[in-house]
């Protein structure tokens, strides 16, 4: 079977004198003895298997030449020929099943008030046909049928049983019809009784339910009188639109807003397509924070639409307020796809980076915001965003390079010079014995964490200061590393200075003594070779402060500050003597 494209492309289905609306003088003459001008088309059924496509068009066949004859007085069955001439006219092939999103085109085309479209199942057993009765311009023929039979029933036997099967339907149409036409010169009382003979032939005949709507509103009953009916209107045909618009707006009136909007999702269901009822549905379902919901109803539009930016535009929205991250992260992405004008604005990095951050996604993170410096490379929280990526993936160097970045835009940015700090001070705990102490990187780190003492007066701050300065000097003092060393009582000094809390006051004192006593027993053969008076009066000042620290730590561990103190107090009485003999000032 060849591919089917979309109906009416052509200028010839939408013109209205065409080869496809000719009737032949048989017909016409047929029709000119006909009771009334109700025109019927019967499309062939749609199957599932493309090999069943024969029977089902011989099915149409039988179940049109049977109606022709047996409905004459009621309807004027479209011939195949005609159907087969409008199709092929607009590219399709008269042997296939027309797609069923193409009936209603093709029913406006051909001018009939009533169609019929249906779904063929074909097992091994039996044959299953569901049909569904349209009525497209008064004609009062609406429901749904199903049949059943053997599966090696012959085509032509088959839609005799169909079409006879029709019969209860064909004469309910006729008093919905009555009905209509009953209201329309002002007789009620008589249309009221038509629709209910209707209704004893098929209980929820939706043709005459809808014209006791317009009854009922003639006669100014109450909106549950109203509801009732519809009820029963879109009982009889799910899919029929009108019965469910009218519904919810009846249902409105009640005041009851969640009956109104779940009619208006059954009658989007009859009419997909219907962009501005969808749009209306999920903006009413964000404002009553059914997020969920709003997102799956968007969903299936863009299924019809992927290009549709209103929809995708609400869908970012349920997603967002609804906290569904990934959802919100697929939705921006494909909205900056196909508007390339969101990439131009700041907020968007913003809204599509925080949603993958929440996930959390971390290449999404990383990618996005490189895009995202790359277009606003002065945006201080574009930046701020990029180092918690690059941080994220675990890439020090250039979530440090970011931090930089951002102390350069603006060098009072706190935060960005403790997480700066952060980043050197972690690589530095990593301590390697066998590889030389990288000192360069706490000065850097020691440089950061002054601006940021000198920037604020916030205590807890101050706090977060003083043990990033800690925690690396005591480490190194602990392996006693000598290149360290100095830089680590610079840190000990630094955190007692800032530790506003006195959390660190005992310990930091332990690791500054112990940091200066090691300095102090470092490098004495030198000294006493060079008499160095500057070097005699710096290991001076640090075995006084040394002792002073040893003396207020002692309580972290005392054999080992009663092992060193004797040590620091003789040297505190042996070196003013070198200075004595080296005649220092």
């Amino acid at each position: 079977m060849q591919p089917m494209r979309m109906v009416m492309r052509r200028a010839v289905m939408t013109s209205a004198v065409c080869v496809g609306l000719a009737v032949p003088a048989v017909a016409g003459a047929q029709l000119a003895r006909q009771a009334s001008n109700e025109r019927l088309l019967v499309l062939a059924p749609v199957t599932s298997n493309p090999a069943d496509s024969t029977y089902s068009a011989e099915l149409a066949d039988a179940i049109r030449d049977r109606m022709s004859l047996k409905y004459r007085f009621q309807f004027l069955v479209i011939p195949t020929e005609k159907i087969c001439e409008a199709l092929e006219a607009s590219g399709f092939s008269c042997g296939a099943p027309l797609p069923l999103e193409n009936a209603a085109a093709l029913a406006r085309f051909l001018q009939v008030t009533a169609y019929i479209v249906g779904w063929l199942r074909v097992s091994p057993d039996s044959l299953v046909l569901v049909l569904r009765l349209v009525d497209a311009a008064g004609s009062g023929l609406t429901g749904w049928e199903r049949f059943a039979t053997p599966a090696a029933t012959q085509a032509g036997s088959f839609g005799q049983t169909v079409a006879d099967g029709l019969d209860t339907e064909i004469r309910a149409a006729e008093r919905a019809r009555s009905c209509n036409e009953r209201r329309q010169r002002g007789d009620t009382k008589g249309a009221v009784a038509q629709a209910q003979r209707a209704f004893e032939l098929y209980p929820n005949h939706t043709g005459a339910a809808l014209c006791l709507e317009l009854v009922y509103e003639l006669q100014r009953q109450p909106v549950d009188s109203l509801i009732a009916v519809l009820t029963k209107a879109a009982a009889g045909d799910s899919l029929n639109k009108r019965a469910w618009e009218d519904l919810s707006r009846r249902l409105v009136e009640k005041g009851d807003t969640a009956g109104s909007l779940n009619a208006s999702r059954r009658q989007l269901r009859a009419e997909p397509s219907d962009q501005r009822l969808r749009v209306g549905l999920v903006a009413a379902l964000i404002i009553r924070r059914e997020y969920q919901d709003a997102a799956t109803l968007a969903d299936e539009g863009l299924v019809l639409n992927p290009g549709d930016l209103v929809l995708l535009g609400l869908k970012e929205r349920a997603c967002l307020e609804g906290t569904m991250w990934r959802c919100a992260l697929q939705t921006l992405d494909q909205e900056a796809q196909i508007d390339t004008t969101l990439v131009a604005d700041s907020i968007f990095y913003q809204k599509i980076f925080g949603a993958a951050q929440s996930i959390p996604d971390t290449a999404a993170m990383a990618l996005w915001s490189g895009r995202a410096v790359a277009r606003f490379p002065n945006s201080g929280s574009l930046w701020r965003a990029r180092a918690a990526a690059l941080k994220a993936v675990d890439d020090r160097a250039g979530a440090l390079s970011a931090y930089q970045r951002l102390l350069t835009l603006d060098s009072t940015q706190v935060g960005s010079a403790l997480a700066a700090a952060q980043l050197l001070l972690d690589s530095t705990l990593v301590i390697d014995t066998g590889v030389p102490l990288d000192t360069a990187r706490l000065h850097e780190a020691d440089r950061l964490l002054t601006l940021v003492a000198t920037q604020t007066s916030d205590s807890l701050t101050l706090i977060n200061v003083a043990r990033m300065y800690y925690n690396p000097a005591a480490k190194i003092t602990q392996l006693r590393i000598a290149a360290g060393l100095p830089i680590a009582a610079r840190f000990l000094e630094g955190a007692l200075r800032y530790d506003k809390s006195g959390a660190l006051l005992v310990p930091a004192n332990f690791f500054l003594g112990l940091a200066y006593a090691f300095q102090v027993f470092e490098g004495l053969d030198t000294m006493q070779k060079t008499k160095s008076c500057e070097v005699v009066q710096r290991k001076l000042d640090m075995t006084l402060r040394g002792k002073r620290a040893l003396t207020i730590g002692r309580p972290i561990s005392a054999p080992t500050a009663d092992q060193i103190l004797p040590y620091l107090t003789r040297f505190e009485g042996d070196l003013p003597k070198y200075k004595a003999a080296w005649k220092c000032p």
